[in-house]
């Protein structure tokens, strides 16, 4: 069983000192095998907080909240846009 690792932004992969490569989309998901999983949380990329290969919980809904000015999709629970802090719409 392997444990999700969330990417940094601009982030596509990681590659393993024993010359595993993990691929994915640049700020998304890998899913790492346990030991490696293991080696992140020892390392300094998870201490500072850049790597978390913690096990993860994540809440979606189906309808968002719209900032028209930064063109970007929020949570429905967003009322205000995080990135510009204008109001948001509801999604149609």
């Amino acid at each position: 069983m392997g444990v999700r690792v969330q990417l940094p932004p601009g982030c596509s992969g990681i590659d393993a000192q024993d010359g595993t490569r993990y691929t994915g989309k640049k700020g998304g998901f890998v899913e790492v095998s346990e030991r490696h999983a293991a080696a992140i949380r020892d390392s300094q990329h998870q201490s500072i907080g850049m790597l978390n290969a913690n096990e993860a919980h994540f809440i979606g809904t189906k309808r968002g909240r719209r900032c028209v000015p930064c063109r970007r999709t929020w949570n429905v629970w967003s009322v205000t846009c995080p990135r510009c802090g204008k109001d948001t719409e509801e999604e149609s």
